[in-house]
C-alpha cells in the first residue's frame, strides 16, 4: 500500500559523471565510472547519495558512517539474537564451528573481528580445536579477553579469523581487506557475515541505510577484493535466510588455500545451509 511505498522511500536518478556530479573512484576497483542516485527514506527523514560501480557493482553509501573508533563502551552495540550472551550461542559460535569443521585441524589460533558486545569468543574459546581466541578491533572497549587494535598493526597471524557484520562498515575496503588478509596464516580462513547486492533497486534494499553501513558489495566486487591481495574466495547461505535474515544474507570465506576451498565444498556436500544463529524467535 502507500505505506508501505513511503517507507521504501522514493528515489531520484542522475546518471553518469555530469558535471554537477563529479566522478568519485569506486572504493573497491577504482573506477572512476559510476551511477549516481540520490534516495530519500521516508522511514527515516534523510537522504543519503548513493554511488554504484558500474564496474565492479559495488555500491556506495559513503555518507552513513559511524566512527567506530570513538566508542567508549560496548553498551552502544545493539544486543540482538545474533549477539552471542553467558547463555546463548551466537552466529560468531556457528561460524566459528562451520570454520573449524572446515579446516580439519587442532590446536587453532582465532580472532573474532569486531564483535561489538557479544560474548561468543567465550563459547568458542571452550572447543577443543582451539587453542587461543583474541578480539580484533580498531579500537579497545575493555572486553575481558585478549585483544589486538589490527589498525596498530601486529605480528600474530591466526588459522580462523570471524568477521560478523563488519566488513559493510568498511569506508575503504582497499586498505581494511587486506589488512584483515595479513593477519591469516598461509592456510588460515576468513569467514565474514554480510548482505551481498543482486542488482536490484537499492532504495528498497533496508540493509544499505543501516547505522554505519557504507559498502554493499557484489559477487563482482567480492572477486575484485579477492584478486587484488591474491586470496580465494566462496559465498554459502546461512540458515539464517529461513528466518528473519532475508534472501541477500552470505558468508563469504576467503583463504590462500586450494584444500580449504576443496573441504569447503565437501562441507556443503553435507550441510545445505551455513549455520547461524537459531532462527526461531527467543522469548
Amino acid at each position: 500500500g502507500a505505506q508501505a511505498v513511503a517507507r521504501r522511500g522514493r528515489e531520484r536518478v542522475r546518471r553518469g559523471r555530469g558535471r554537477s556530479t563529479p566522478p568519485v573512484p569506486c572504493p573497491v576497483c577504482d573506477s572512476p565510472d559510476s551511477t549516481l542516485r540520490v534516495t530519500e527514506r521516508k522511514d527515516k527523514n534523510r537522504t543519503y547519495t548513493i554511488r554504484i560501480c558500474k564496474n565492479c557493482k559495488h555500491v556506495s553509501n559513503a555518507g552513513n558512517t559511524v566512527d567506530y573508533s570513538a566508542f567508549t563502551s560496548i553498551k552502544r552495540f545493539g544486543l540482538t539474537p545474533r549477539v552471542g550472551t553467558e547463555d546463548h550461542q551466537g552466529r560468531e559460535f556457528h561460524m566459528a564451528k562451520m570454520g573449524i569443521d572446515i579446516l580439519q585441524r587442532s590446536s587453532l589460533q582465532a580472532m573474532v573481528f569486531g564483535g561489538g558486545r557479544s560474548l561468543d569468543y567465550r563459547h568458542i574459546a571452550k572447543l577443543p580445536e582451539v587453542e587461543g581466541v583474541v578480539m580484533g578491533d580498531v579500537v579497545d572497549l575493555g572486553i575481558d579477553a585478549d585483544f589486538v587494535n589490527i589498525s596498530e598493526g601486529t605480528d600474530r597471524r591466526f588459522d580462523l579469523i570471524i568477521a560478523c557484520e563488519v566488513i559493510e562498515h568498511f569506508t575503504d575496503p582497499r586498505t581494511e581487506f587486506p589488512r584483515l588478509f595479513e593477519l591469516l596464516n598461509d592456510d588460515g580462513l576468513l569467514i565474514c557475515s554480510t548482505n551481498i547486492y543482486d542488482g536490484k533497486n537499492v532504495a528498497r534494499h533496508t540493509y544499505l541505510y543501516s547505522r554505519g553501513h557504507v559498502s554493499y558489495y557484489s559477487p563482482r566486487a567480492i572477486r575484485e577484493i579477492a584478486d587484488r591481495s591474491g586470496m580465494l574466495f566462496d559465498f554459502r547461505v546461512p540458515e539464517i535466510v529461513t528466518g528473519t535474515a532475508g534472501p541477500r544474507k552470505r558468508y563469504v570465506l576467503f583463504t590462500r588455500s586450494t584444500a580449504n576451498l576443496q573441504r569447503t565444498a565437501e562441507y556443503f556436500g553435507w550441510h545445505l545451509y551455513a549455520p547461524s544463529e537459531d532462527v526461531t524467535p527467543r522469548h
